[in-house]
């Protein structure tokens, strides 16, 4: 299930998602960012970027302006596709799929997180 929902184990995913976030910005970084984007989109913005990638990109994009935006979103993704061992992909790709289609992005999104989450000491 794709919809934020326990089933996939959302906790797992937004920990990873957490905390990817975290060594990128730096905690404190993060936690200013988060402040903001929740309160641009009525949510957590984990939930938020899991959800309804593309309405997270907006509120980065009214935080960061568009090229800002990009850039983060795609160092994001970088990080991800390197922790998830996912090579074909590249942040350019992932972001070009957002751009187009939402849910496509979601699932690539999702797909590497749970890879992810599926690798023992993802964190360490």
């Amino acid at each position: 299930m794709l919809d934020g929902g326990e089933a996939w184990g959302q906790g797992d995913l937004r920990e990873a998602l957490r905390a990817i976030l975290e060594t990128i910005l730096g905690r404190s970084c993060f936690t200013a960012l988060s402040f903001h984007l929740r309160k641009a989109l009525g949510e957590d913005p984990i939930t938020a970027f899991l959800r309804r990638p593309r309405d997270f990109y907006r509120a980065l994009s009214a935080f960061f302006g568009e090229s800002g935006a990009a850039v983060t979103f795609k160092i994001i993704c970088g990080r991800l596709i390197l922790l998830s061992g996912s090579e074909e992909l590249t942040p350019d790709d992932v972001y070009t799929l957002l751009m187009r289609d939402e849910n496509a992005a979601r699932r690539v999104i999702i797909g590497m997180l749970e890879k992810l989450v599926g690798e023992k000491g993802w964190l360490a």
